[in-house]
C-alpha cells in the first residue's frame, strides 16, 4: 500500500487537513483496529472496481453475531426477524398453491441459499456500504478531520453486545435442544419398556396357538393354555401377562414409566388367513406414538 501523496488507500491515516481523504480515512476510523488489515484489503478491492463478491467466514458460521459485532443493528434485525417471517409467508403460499412439501422446500431451500451462500458472499460489500454510509453522514455534520475521526471511532468499531447476546443464544439453543431431546428420549424409553411386554408375550402366543390347533378353540385363561399364573410372567416393566378368552393381555407395572403404568396392551387372535392363527396388537390406553408400528 503506497504512502505517496495522491494514494487512494482507504486506510492511510491523515497527516494533515490537506491530505485528509474522507472516503478512506473515515472508513478506517469507523472500522477500528480489529481485523483492520482484512477489511482494508476487501474495501480496496471493492473500491477499485474488483467486484462485490468475496467470502467472509464469520458471516458464514455466526452471521447474527457478526452483524451485531460490527454494529449493523438494522441488518441483524432483518436477518433475525424479517427474513424468517418473509420465508414463512412464502412457504405458506407455496403450501397452499403447490403442495405441503413445496412449503418446506421453499423455506429451507431459500434460507440455506440466503444464509449460507448469499450473505457470506456479499458480507464484505454489505459492511463496506454500511461503513461508507456512516462515514458520509459524519463527514456532512462535522468540520474537521479530528472531529470526524473521533466521532467515527466512537460510533464504529466493534460491539461487546455479543457478550450479552451470545449467552442468551446459547441458553435458548440449549433450551430448544432440551425441549426436543428430552421428550424424544422419553418416548424412546417408553417404547423400549413396551417391547419388554411384547417379548414376554411370545410364550403365551405360542401356547394359545398350540391349544387352538389341538382343540379348535381358544383357551379361557393361563391355566387352560398351560401357562404359569399371569403375575408370574413378569419383568422389570411388565407386571403380568394373562390369557383372557384367547386374548393375551400385557399389563405394565413395576418400574414402568408412569405414562404406561397399569395400562394394557392387547394381542388378539386373528383368523382372517384361514386356519393360520395371527395376532393383532392394539391398546386403548397407551398412546399410539409409544406403540410399535404393528400395533398402531
Amino acid at each position: 500500500m503506497s504512502d505517496q501523496p495522491g494514494s487512494e488507500s482507504i486506510y492511510r491515516a491523515p497527516s494533515s487537513d490537506t491530505t485528509f481523504n474522507p472516503q478512506g480515512d473515515l472508513l478506517s476510523s469507523y472500522v477500528g483496529p480489529k481485523n483492520a488489515d482484512y477489511y482494508e484489503r476487501k474495501f480496496e478491492h471493492i473500491k477499485s472496481g474488483g467486484g462485490s463478491i468475496s467470502w467472509n467466514w464469520p458471516a458464514f458460521f455466526i452471521t447474527s453475531i457478526w452483524l451485531l459485532y460490527r454494529k449493523m443493528w438494522l441488518n441483524a434485525f432483518l436477518y433475525w426477524i424479517v427474513l424468517p417471517v418473509a420465508l414463512m409467508i412464502l412457504a405458506v403460499v407455496a403450501t397452499l398453491v403447490i403442495s405441503p412439501n413445496a412449503g418446506g422446500i421453499v423455506y429451507y431451500g431459500l434460507y440455506f441459499l440466503i444464509a449460507f451462500v448469499l450473505v457470506p458472499m456479499l458480507a464484505n460489500r454489505l459492511y463496506y456500504r454500511h461503513a461508507q454510509a456512516k462515514a458520509n453522514k459524519v463527514a456532512s455534520i462535522t468540520s474537521s478531520a479530528e472531529q470526524q475521526a473521533a466521532e467515527l471511532s466512537r460510533i464504529g468499531g466493534t460491539s461487546n453486545v455479543v457478550l450479552v447476546v451470545v449467552p442468551f443464544i446459547l441458553i435458548a439453543g440449549i433450551g430448544i435442544l432440551a425441549a426436543i431431546a428430552i421428550p424424544a428420549y422419553q418416548d424412546y424409553t417408553i417404547r423400549a419398556q413396551i417391547s419388554e411386554g411384547l417379548n414376554l408375550s411370545g410364550a403365551a402366543k405360542a401356547a394359545v396357538a398350540e391349544y387352538y390347533y389341538d382343540n379348535s378353540a381358544l383357551p379361557a385363561d393361563n391355566a387352560m393354555a398351560g401357562l404359569s399364573p399371569a403375575e408370574n410372567i413378569s419383568g422389570r416393566y411388565t407386571s403380568s401377562v394373562s390369557v383372557q378368552q384367547g386374548v393375551i393381555v400385557v399389563t405394565y407395572g413395576n418400574e414402568a414409566h408412569m405414562v404406561i403404568k397399569n395400562n394394557e396392551l392387547l394381542l388378539e387372535p386373528d383368523f382372517s388367513d384361514g386356519d393360520y392363527l395371527q395376532w393383532q396388537c392394539r391398546s386403548e390406553m397407551i398412546l399410539s406414538k409409544h406403540l410399535p408400528a404393528a400395533c398402531r
